[in-house]
């Protein structure tokens, strides 16, 4: 299921901005003084289809499709986090982003991860690479949130009018420490 969850995705032509969203960046616990909840673990990750507004991917999503057993290793550094998805979920991350790895901040509870696709796809004569932003928050060991997939579009006026997006929400689980 994952895997038409996640590569359904390819073919979602997207928003006009030139550059990615804004995930958080990476950076130091010196930089702000300030003590974040500590998020890093081994999560188990299950998903599920919300919503879908990109036309070429109609044929591979299904609102409330679920995907159980995700793998996501969060590491931390002060507010500075960084995740990967593991095992066969990684595999789709790399066909349909070109990587699957995760950098962003935690603030608090809250935290914002951003992968910046950078493997390129075509719709008719528009050109475009795929972001995929984890925001959620932390309440002891679980996770919750929204997975949410969004075009990157070249500029060209080719592109214009090209704008979708697709999300999931996610719970997870780490063991206890």
């Amino acid at each position: 299921m994952l895997g038409s969850t996640l590569v359904a995705a390819t073919g979602c032509g997207g928003s006009t901005s030139s550059g990615g969203n804004s995930g958080g960046t990476a950076g130091t616990a010196g930089t702000t003084g300030e003590t974040p909840e500590n998020v890093a673990g081994d999560y188990t990750v299950g998903l599920t289809n919300i919503s879908n507004s990109c036309p070429t991917m109609a044929d591979g999503w299904t609102d409330g499709a679920m995907t159980e057993g995700v793998d996501f290793l969060i590491t931390q550094k002060g507010v500075a986090i960084s995740a990967e998805t593991m095992g066969n979920p990684a595999l789709y991350f790399l066909l349909l982003l070109g990587a699957n790895e995760f950098t962003g901040e935690i603030h608090g509870s809250h935290f914002v991860l951003t992968n910046h696709g950078n493997k390129e796809y075509t719709y008719d004569a528009c050109s475009y690479t795929i972001d995929a932003v984890v925001e959620g928050d932390l309440d002891g060991d679980a996770i919750t949130g929204t997975l949410t997939y969004t075009p990157i579009i070249k500029e060209s006026p080719d592109c214009e009018g090209y704008t979708c997006q697709a999300a999931q929400t996610f719970t997870g689980i780490r063991p206890p420490t």
